[in-house]
């Protein structure tokens, strides 16, 4: 199981292919100037191109090092000088400014590229107390539990805010297995925050409460507790959307809270499990919250089936035409995938179909049922409870 996988890891192809056309470009362009003046030099007039030569180190800042745009400002200079010294330029004259010129683009092109490096690594740390952040919320997940094999992921979208809203849980008690996935409005730490609180009060509830329903109400508690320290439109608009599943041996529950529907995986279908449409977490309780009176949807599985959950990261991911990922047809072609690869799997394809520009979070949770016989499945159903 992957618990986190960071979005530099996912762009780092695309990124350092745009790096290296940067850095090549300046020393096509030095390179192109020499040849051009030394035929030149030859008695081959084409045309005087030492002015060309003052855009080389501006070109080497754009992506390069400090080091690289002092190698590309030196050879430039280098060129320069000596082309001088040959009188090959047509008025002499022009020598000084190009030369001054190469001078002062290298030695803005070097401070820009200073100070980009510092951005870059202030960037660096800050996505690494992101993700440490991220990481104190998202518990992860046990493989093998209750006779089932579990698997989770999750990608923050490439975005300044660094920290998503997306979560989910796990609790395992002898006789029954609940889990949790949503989504908070918002970003960055107010959404680490409500996070944290509904996952919380999920990991009590979910060992004490007798319902689904019940494990629901108390974590919608929790996002109202949360607004009411909020001002303003913060307040108003606080919401988590929930998918909460009760796994007791072949037999499913959902409560769905304004949240994409966990999807089914047998064999020959792939099917989402629709429960009654709920509001959020949070704005519920201005309808009067969870009476006991919904009931949640209930499904038989086999053995080898799985159930996948989701976040709208993935099933709202569009390339750049605006067509949606397609979910259900990719989560088929990855039926013969082991439940422990299938979330990596499904975030990989996800990033592939949105260019490796993801605009939103996605978390996934896949969970199979444990077919009798299976390694770990017995000593999985003596018991395990999560953190």
């Amino acid at each position: 199981m992957r618990l986190l996988r960071s979005g530099p890891v996912w762009v780092a192809p695309s990124m350092w292919g745009r790096r290296w056309v940067w850095l090549f470009l300046p020393w096509l362009l030095v390179l192109g100037v020499a040849v051009v003046e030394v035929a030149d030099g030859l008695g081959h007039h084409v045309f005087h191109a030492g002015p060309l030569l003052s855009p080389a180190p501006a070109l080497a800042a754009i992506r390069g090092r400090p080091r690289d745009v002092l190698a590309v400002s030196a050879a430039a200079l280098a060129i320069g000088v000596g082309d001088s010294v040959g009188h090959h330029w047509s008025g002499a004259d022009n020598h000084p400014v190009v030369l001054v010129s190469v001078v002062v683009v290298g030695a803005a092109g070097l401070m820009a590229s200073v100070a980009r490096e510092r951005r870059e690594g202030r960037l660096v740390r800050l996505r690494r107390v992101a993700e440490a952040a991220q990481l104190a919320v998202l518990y992860p997940v046990p493989h093998l539990a209750g006779g089932l094999r579990l698997a989770a992921g999750y990608s923050p979208a490439e975005s300044d805010t660094l920290i998503g809203g997306d979560l989910y849980g796990v609790v395992t008690c002898r006789d029954r297995t609940r889990l949790i996935i949503g989504d908070v409005r918002g970003k960055g730490l107010p959404a680490i925050h409500m996070a944290a609180a509904v996952l919380g009060a999920f990991r009590e509830a979910a060992r004490y409460e007798t319902t689904l329903t019940a494990v629901a109400d108390r974590c919608s508690n929790a996002v109202a507790w949360v607004a009411d320290g909020q001002e303003g439109d913060e307040r108003e608009e606080s919401f988590v959307t929930a998918a909460l599943v009760e796994i007791e041996g072949p037999v499913l529950r959902v409560v769905d809270l304004g949240h994409p529907p966990p999807l089914l995986l047998t064999a020959g279908d792939c099917r989402p499990l629709v429960a009654e449409p709920l509001p959020p977490l949070g704005l519920v309780h201005r309808y009067g919250g969870l009476r006991g009176g919904e009931q949640p949807v209930v499904t038989r599985w086999r053995p080898g089936d799985r159930l996948v959950l989701y976040t709208d990261g993935i099933d709202e991911a569009r390339d750049d035409g605006g067509r949606f990922f397609p979910l259900v047809p990719e989560l088929e072609a990855l039926r013969p995938e082991s439940t422990e690869r299938l979330p990596d799997l499904l975030l990989e394809a996800v990033a592939r179909h949105t260019g490796r520009r993801l605009r939103d979070d996605a978390a996934v949770v896949a969970v199979e049922f444990d077919a009798p016989g299976l390694p770990g499945s017995a000593s999985a159903r003596d018991g395990l409870v999560t953190p």
